[in-house]
């Protein structure tokens, strides 16, 4: 009897125990659970989780990525002028290569050959593509064992106009690796004064000093965020590395400005969460061009 009791209790100790691998995905606001068809990490159900469930949701979660990311509004048409969209495609037995990339009009202005001699430059040079993607299998968080398809890497790109004389420019590069459960994504945020024919940092955009400022006050929305259910509870502060390593990757609109990291940086793969929007009036004081009339007016 002591046997059977002892068994009995190992039992239920180990139904109480979570799911040694889980996907938190935050509840609807609008919808009960069910309705909505996300998972409940702490529900009786997830227990019984097959590795098929699991990779049917990441992989619905995958497209919701990408459609999230296709869904950004693009001023393209208000700069059509301007600003052209080009194409890139390679295949070999290895990978894929297919890009849509930004090109600025050079008969419209020929000094905007300093922005496409940069785009060839940095992202048409096919060899070191190949290269990059070797080095990037050897530092994602969400492989498999097993070689399945070709290598791919695909590039697309939105366009913020804004007041500041600047095109404001967010790369997003898919990458599928053979052996992966699905795609990840990486950042590249380009602004470029058309006037001056210079691309802007986050140096040459904020006052001196305002490192520390930006840096605090991203966390302080993530932080703000992950507390009011409007980012995955999964999500995490930003480290001063990973400011420094991405605190020139940002866009510009006439209302926020949005910095963006790479897949696993503040979120998970799954969350489809990459980037951080401060609205304009609340970093309005760390930015450059409006300290201008203030210096002017104290003259």
């Amino acid at each position: 009897m002591k046997a059977y009791i002892f068994v009995l209790a190992l039992l239920i100790i180990a139904g109480c125990k979570e799911p040694t691998e889980k996907l938190r995905i935050q509840p609807s606001k609008t919808k009960p659970q069910k309705e909505a068809g996300l998972l409940d990490p702490d529900s009786a159900d997830s227990l019984y989780l097959t590795d098929k469930d699991i990779m049917e949701i990441q992989a619905k979660n995958q497209l919701s990525k990408k459609e999230a990311l296709m869904k950004i509004p693009d001023d393209r048409t208000i700069l059509k002028a301007v600003v052209e969209s080009k194409k890139l495609h390679k295949e070999t037995d290895d990978y894929l290569l297919d890009y849509t990339y930004p090109y600025l009009n050079e008969t419209v202005n020929p000094k905007y050959k300093t922005f496409n001699a940069f785009m060839t430059e940095s992202y048409l040079n096919v060899e070191r593509t190949v290269n990059e993607i070797l080095e990037d299998k050897e530092l994602l968080c969400d492989t498999l064992s097993i070689k399945r398809y070709r290598d791919k890497r695909i590039i697309d790109f939105k366009l913020h106009a804004n007041d500041l004389n600047l095109v404001s420019i967010l790369l997003y590069k898919e990458n599928y690796y053979s052996g992966m459960l699905h795609s990840t994504y990486m950042f590249d945020c380009l602004n470029y004064n058309v006037d001056k024919e210079e691309f802007i940092y986050f140096d040459d955009f904020f006052i001196a000093g305002a490192e520390k400022k930006v840096f605090d006050l991203i966390n302080q929305t993530i932080y703000d965020q992950i507390h009011s259910g409007e980012m995955f509870y999964d999500c995490w502060e930003i480290s001063d590395t990973d400011f420094k390593t991405y605190k020139n990757n940002f866009v510009i609109n006439d209302n926020a400005i949005e910095f963006y990291f790479d897949d696993c940086i503040i979120c998970p793969s799954y969350t489809g969460q990459y980037s951080v929007v401060i609205p304009l009036i609340e970093i309005m004081h760390l930015i450059e061009r409006y300290q201008q009339p203030l210096l002017l007016a104290s003259r």
